[in-house]
């Protein structure tokens, strides 16, 4: 069935709404994979640590293997809450994720500029810097869930 714009305008114009609206939601319904997803919806939830390596500049790195009980949770609400459990020792403190693939953790008065080297459905690896400390000091979290 071929429509005449001039014998027929008012059924043209509804079946180019009806077609263009059907485009938009079939192209719209696109699930969302890891390349596309924001950063803050990747990292959110508890994730059980396996290992954390600490480097303080001029001395070499120490490693911390996680324990059953060792977790770091990034909760999702208007304060950010992160829960940092590490062989018995709770810290709980906020974080923001910046522009791009950074973020922020204040945890203990001390700020952490924070980079993810890998990030996935399972695993989770992050470097956190300390800012303005002297020495410097570096830890690597080894996460999964």
């Amino acid at each position: 069935m071929i429509l005449s714009i001039t014998k027929h305008p008012v059924a043209f114009v509804k079946s180019f709404i009806l077609l263009s609206m059907m485009f938009l939601f079939i192209t719209s319904c696109k699930k969302q994979d890891d390349a596309t997803k924001p950063l803050k919806t990747k990292m959110v939830g508890k994730w059980a640590v396996t290992k954390v390596e600490t480097t303080v500049s001029g001395s070499p790195t120490t490693t911390v293997n996680g324990g059953s009980n060792d977790y770091v949770d990034f909760k999702s609400g208007d304060d950010d809450i992160v829960e940092i459990n590490v062989s018995s020792s709770l810290q709980s403190g906020t974080y923001s994720v910046a522009v791009g693939d950074i973020f922020f953790i204040t945890i203990g008065g001390k700020l952490y500029n924070c980079s993810p080297t890998l990030i996935n459905d399972n695993k989770f690896e992050f470097t956190a810097a300390e800012d303005k400390s002297t020495p410097s000091l570096v830890r690597k979290y080894f996460l999964t869930r």
